[in-house]
């Protein structure tokens, strides 16, 4: 099992045992306000604010064919904007389905679909095209990933094929960037069907301090790409989740060229089509640039995926502002398992909270 379904596994283990939790609204601390703009949804992950304000949701499903869907927040109400995308229940007991969701300038909707059994859906990790008119069908990326497997695979057994396509931004009128978060790369998306690898994420080796049973100092660890966004500067900034053994604060965010091809990135490099912007993070699961530049950065778990699936069962999760270099935490306390973040132009923020429950999810507003 790959490190990203087997984090998505353990997190949804405790759905049932935190929904009573999300029933009630978060508690307004001071400084920021802080509402549920939508609550009841099934599997919550990317979150994206168009020009308009429209709040735009990927919710994975249930798990039962056909329950995956992009539901919109238009100021108070709430309603569907594309129905019956893929959805399904792995094995391992987790939801899969619509991961992200990307608007561009004109206001057109791209949803990124995860991991799932192709053989049911081919629509399972890809990427479509919404509109009103129906879905179209732009990427196959486990078909890209059949044909260039990673060779520096560490699952156990291997699985050097292994897909899961999850976080999206559109780059123009024509293309999308999207992270695969099990081949541990950012992929462009073209006409054509194209797809085209722009950037390959390295492991990691990492701390097992934090483990509560014997093993050696350090471990590799993947990547894990899990997000990206479009920086004001015109660069892919990408956010790792970091694999197994979820050592805290070895997530990192990268800086990449879009325009760059089959690039392998160097944590050491300084200048080129892929530097490093950030380290020290925890579990980064969603990005999104703030209309003062300032790029928001959410944790799914704050303390580390460990600290959850290792019987602590910490579902605490976290929101950071990183501005001058420094990463500023958010309404501390708040946030449960959160998915993904997204800024309107009115500095409003958006995130998806409880984004493994089904039926309990919801989208949190925040106006710092």
């Amino acid at each position: 099992m790959n490190d990203a379904r087997r984090t998505r596994r353990a997190l949804a283990v405790a759905a049932g045992l935190m929904a009573v939790a999300l029933m009630a609204s978060p508690v307004a601390a001071a400084g920021p306000t802080v509402w549920v703009a939508a609550s009841g949804l099934n599997n919550p992950r990317g979150v994206a604010v168009g020009a308009d304000g429209r709040v735009f949701v990927a919710e994975a499903g249930t798990g039962a064919a056909g329950s995956g869907r992009v539901t919109v927040i238009d100021r108070r109400s709430v309603w569907t904007f594309a129905a019956g995308l893929p959805s399904a229940t792995s094995p391992e007991g987790d939801v899969t389905g619509p991961t992200n969701v990307a608007l561009n300038a004109r206001g057109n909707v791209v949803a990124v679909v995860g991991a799932g059994p192709q053989q049911l859906d081919p629509r399972f990790d890809s990427v479509l095209r919404l509109s009103a008119g129906g879905t179209r069908y732009l990427g196959n990326i486990q078909a890209f990933v059949n044909a260039n497997p990673d060779p520096t695979d560490l699952d156990q057994p291997p699985n050097p094929t292994d897909s899961n396509a999850y976080g999206a931004a559109w780059l123009d009128s024509a293309e999308t960037l999207v992270t695969d978060a099990a081949n541990n790369t950012l992929l462009l998306v073209g006409p054509n069907q194209r797809v085209q690898m722009v950037a390959k994420f390295p492991n990691e080796l990492v701390s097992t301090a934090h483990l509560p049973f014997p093993a050696p100092p350090m471990l590799p660890a993947e990547a894990v790409p899990t997000s990206v966004a479009i920086g004001p500067d015109g660069y892919a900034y990408v956010g790792e989740l970091k694999g197994f053994p979820f050592t805290p604060g070895s997530s990192r965010i990268w800086r990449v060229d879009p325009r760059a091809r089959g690039v392998t990135c160097d944590p050491a490099a300084t200048s080129g089509p892929c530097t490093l912007f950030m380290d020290g993070l925890t579990s980064i699961t969603g990005l999104d640039f703030g209309p003062d530049g300032s790029l928001y950065a959410v944790s799914i778990v704050k303390n580390g995926v460990f600290g959850f699936i290792g019987g602590g069962g910490d579902t605490t999760g976290a929101l950071w502002k990183i501005s001058g270099g420094t990463a500023t935490e958010l309404v501390p306390g708040q946030l449960t398992l959160p998915g993904d973040v997204a800024v309107a132009r009115s500095g409003t923020i958006y995130v998806t909270n409880g984004s493994v429950f089904t039926g309990g999810g919801q989208v949190i507003a925040i106006q710092p």
